[in-house]
């Protein structure tokens, strides 16, 4: 049997997953192919989706929180303060052009995924989280603390 791949999901691939592929990851999970880990951070910026906003006549915003405890059900891990050292660290090795308050969440998501050593951060975050300049920021901190640096991957890439 292969080893089951240990997966975080950013924000962003939340809608794709709720409109698209979330049958689909649903049968890899029940299959044991995959886990799927969440974190504070993606919860907390899912609760952050307005309440007005409409799926289905329901509430856009309760169908991504219950995708979202659907999908990681109960693997779930906390942003402890080595999570903000590891970010504060990406930041400093980060040499792009956007803002710190822009990146942060970015850094303290892959900080999360880092510690805890999993294997894919899937995301659309193509100019900031998944940039060339982020990811040698990762490389380069995580060699120097002793993590693994993730693999990245759109969600069209994971879900068939």
């Amino acid at each position: 049997m292969t080893r089951q791949l240990r997966v975080m999901l950013d924000t962003n691939v939340y809608e794709s997953l709720l409109f698209r592929y979330l049958d689909n990851l649903t049968k890899m999970i029940e299959q044991g192919q995959i886990i799927v880990y969440g974190c504070n951070i993606v919860r907390k910026e899912l609760r952050e989706t307005s309440k007005s906003a409409k799926y289905e006549g329901k509430s856009f915003r309760n169908a991504l929180l219950s995708a979202y405890d659907n999908v990681t059900d109960s693997h779930s891990y906390p942003a402890e303060s080595v999570v903000d050292f590891i970010a504060e660290e990406y930041w400093k090795g980060y040499e792009g052009g956007i803002a710190k308050r822009k990146m942060m969440k970015d850094f303290r998501i892959v900080a999360v995924s880092s510690i805890h050593n999993l294997d894919i951060i899937v995301s659309e975050d193509n100019h900031s989280m998944k940039s060339r300049l982020a990811i040698e920021a990762y490389i380069k901190v995580n060699e120097r603390n002793g993590f693994r640096t993730p693999m990245f991957y759109s969600i069209n890439q994971i879900f068939p």
